[in-house]
């Protein structure tokens, strides 16, 4: 009897533990998982680093060209980037994913982007992305001591403004 108890409660806490693991609000995926530091660049070159982003809450969108839900989330997400500016504690960061910069600067020219966008492909592995678009949620406000910030939140499709507000708002009402 006491080994069948026993087995129970590993195979209780097993599951548990894989439920915590997944959890989920509005399909994101609850987190708390180390970023290792970073250095992507823009368009012209110019490099931005994960240190550059401490304090705040950075908003992450991956996307292509090829990808419709991405674009058809782009004009929502530059209207939100156009209301972030005047704050200081929160930022979108866009990352195209797997294209020639000629090929997504011809496609900046032509759409309604105003935000700058950079060149992602050197995170795909390491942040383990597998869909398009993927959001992601870093919280950056206290970076670790080997400058690495928290994977908070993660959502891969279609993804409202509100929702990312929400999660943005969930993480300003904690304690960094």
């Amino acid at each position: 009897m006491r080994k069948g108890r026993w087995l129970l409660l590993t195979l209780v806490a097993a599951l548990a533990s894989a439920a915590a693991a997944t959890r989920t609000v509005d399909d994101w995926e609850i987190l708390r998982v180390p970023v290792k530091p970073f250095v992507v660049t823009d368009l012209d070159g110019r490099a931005l680093r994960l240190a550059d982003l401490s304090g705040k809450i950075v908003v992450v969108d991956f996307w292509a060209t090829w990808c419709r839900p991405c674009l058809k989330e782009l004009p929502g997400l530059a209207d939100y980037h156009r209301r972030l500016a005047a704050r200081s504690d929160v930022v979108l960061l866009s990352l195209n994913v797997g294209e020639e910069r000629a090929e997504v600067e011809a496609f900046l020219k032509r759409s309604p982007v105003s935000f700058p966008v950079y060149c992602g492909d050197a995170l795909v592995e390491p942040l383990e992305l597998a869909a398009f678009p993927t959001k992601l949620i870093l919280d950056v406000r206290k970076p670790g001591p080997d400058g690495t910030a928290l994977l908070r939140f993660r959502r891969e499709g279609l993804t409202s403004v509100a929702s990312i507000e929400a999660r943005v708002a969930d993480l300003l009402r904690e304690e960094p």
